[in-house]
């Protein structure tokens, strides 16, 4: 049976509705920089509880080890064992004089984090509209592993920063032409580069786009010149960074030699192996693994990745310009093309691709991606589509999957449980004692037990490390040795080759990092069963072996 026509009321219903819906658009779209302004300060509030509220993991305290040296010229010494570029080594070094907190050497990432937000906002405006910006902004403010990364003492929400500066930049040199704000970028360019070698293929993607963009505006014969100088001095850049580091890594990495086999023990997941992977299905999976990693949640990552290449396709089926000043066919464009340039790398295997940080330059592109489609979705009305992005960031954190190496549970890094750890450390343990744990352990160790103050560590024949600070003496095993586990403290136990040399005191294991449950699995090895394990969190315990067992029976 037919539905009656609408009468005049419900008519007189739809027109009001939709007149509220157009008015709330126009309210946002007037407005728009201060909602975002107001997006991007509950952003920050949030990173900063977040930096407070955690200790540092393993490779945030490698990072200060590596900064906290005597001299500039040591710290840069020091950087060249780190798999990334001196930047942040060289803030740290001289930031580390205005305070020492988890809080404070942090407060940098942060900081870059805010600017990205608004500058990543700012530049979705012109290449994409109001609508998609904010939209995009409501992801890059508010996804769990975006507020991390910027909360952590490490190179991403440099890198992040430098990189979208670059980017809007480009955009008002090409659409103004202006000369500062292109070599504005160029030097944000430079920074990028500087800050994580990810940037590298940021630098091919923007270039790459640049040259579409500048064909399709045509600006004046200066503003091009400025850019063919600008990536002059960005490849001068990345050749010095080459021969100074990159071609250097396999001596700082012994089992990288040579260099290609990096992705042999680094990242080995994510590294495409011609004779281990299938291509198409490894970027298959990359592809999802990378939108996993953005959202930080498996299911909504996989509608992400979705939503991703749905958008692009809706800007490459667009006739109307996204904006005043872009074709959507370049905004498609820009979006899909550090895609195609980490899968080229892949298969020449010089990076890796997947559920890793060290894609997280992708984030750039796929959030404006998804923002395109999710406004697509509700006609491009702005408060709904803002609507379902704070939709899948609510999924994100209340489902979030996220953990072990890719990140630490906040609940697991809460300050509490390394305070703790202190706080028994320094009771129960005495100047005769002897303090064992792995390398990434150490960091931490040193970090929190030091007072945040350089130490000398001192190798020895055997390829243990030790150094001694505040009454207390640690000996940890070597950078490629990896974790403890419980095979490995029984062998140094029992083998005469391999034993630890007997203090007057005890012997203590502690472990942190990114590993857990070594005291457990120890329980159940022979000789061990009686020993007691106190544990702070999942990531954080400390046991005290029992007294020396016989080694095996000599013939």
């Amino acid at each position: 049976m037919a539905s009656p026509p609408p009468t005049q009321d419900s008519a007189h219903t739809i027109l009001a509705n939709q007149g509220w819906l157009s008015d709330l658009n126009s309210s946002f779209r007037k407005h728009s920089d201060l909602v975002a302004a107001s997006l991007v300060l509950i952003g920050f509030l949030w990173r900063l509880w977040q930096a407070r509220a955690t200790f540092l993991n393993t490779d945030e305290a490698w990072h200060f080890a590596v900064s906290n040296q005597s001299s500039l010229s040591a710290a840069y010494r020091a950087s060249l064992t780190l798999a990334h570029p001196p930047l942040m080594v060289f803030i740290l070094y001289f930031w580390k004089a205005v305070g020492t907190s988890n809080l404070m050497l942090r407060l940098p990432g942060v900081l870059a984090g805010l600017v990205f937000c608004w500058v990543f906002y700012k530049w979705l405006v012109r290449v994409a509209g109001h609508t998609n910006a904010l939209v995009g902004l409501v992801l890059a403010c508010f996804l769990p592993p975006m507020i991390v990364l910027s909360a952590e003492l490490r190179q991403y929400s440099l890198m992040l920063m430098f990189a979208v500066a670059a980017a809007y930049f480009l955009e008002v040199a090409v659409a103004e032409n202006s000369v500062k704000a292109m070599s504005l970028s160029c030097a944000s360019l430079y920074l990028a580069m500087l800050s994580h070698y990810a940037a590298f293929l940021f630098a091919a993607a923007l270039g790459t786009y640049a040259i579409a963009r500048m064909w399709a505006q045509r600006p004046r014969i200066t503003v091009v010149g400025s850019w063919v100088v600008g990536q002059a001095v960005g490849l001068g850049i990345a050749g010095a960074l080459y021969s100074t580091h990159i071609s250097k890594l396999s001596a700082v990495y012994p089992v990288a030699e040579p260099l290609q086999r990096f992705g042999d023990f680094y990242l080995s997941d994510w590294y495409f192996h011609a004779g281990r992977d299938r291509l198409l299905p490894f970027l298959y999976r990359g592809t999802f693994g990378v939108f996993r990693f953005i959202f930080g949640q498996t299911g909504i990552g996989q509608v992400a990745a979705v939503l991703f290449l749905a958008g692009v396709l809706t800007l490459l089926l667009s006739k109307q310009r996204s904006s005043k000043q872009m074709l959507p066919g370049l905004v498609a464009l820009l979006l899909a093309t550090p895609f195609a340039l980490n899968w080229i790398a892949v298969v020449a295997g010089l990076y890796p691709y997947g559920r890793t940080r060290q894609c997280m330059f992708l984030a750039l592109f796929a959030l404006p991606g998804v923002a395109v489609a999710l406004a697509r979705i509700v006609g491009n009305s702005i408060g709904p589509a803002c609507g379902l992005a704070l939709l899948m960031v609510i999924c994100c954190h209340a489902f979030g999957t996220l953990q072990g190496r890719d990140m630490l549970p906040l609940a697991e890094q809460r300050h509490e449980h390394m305070d703790k750890l202190m706080e028994f450390v320094r009771s129960n343990i005495g100047p005769n004692d002897l303090i064992y744990t792995d390398q990434a352990t150490s960091y931490q160790l040193r970090h929190y037990l030091c007072n945040q103050k350089p130490v000398s560590v001192d190798v020895s024949p055997d390829g243990f490390e030790s150094f001694r600070c505040e009454g207390l003496h640690l000996v940890f095993s070597g950078p490629n040795a990896g974790a403890l586990t419980a095979q490995g403290v029984d062998a140094r136990w029992h083998d005469p080759d391999a034993r630890l040399e007997l203090p007057p005191g005890h012997i203590w294991v502690v472990q942190g990092g990114w590993a857990s449950g070594l005291g457990e699995a120890l329980q159940h090895v022979s000789g061990f069963t009686q020993m007691e394990v106190h544990s702070f969190g999942r990531y954080l315990e400390i046991f005290r072996l029992p007294t020396r067992l016989p080694g095996p029976a000599q013939g």
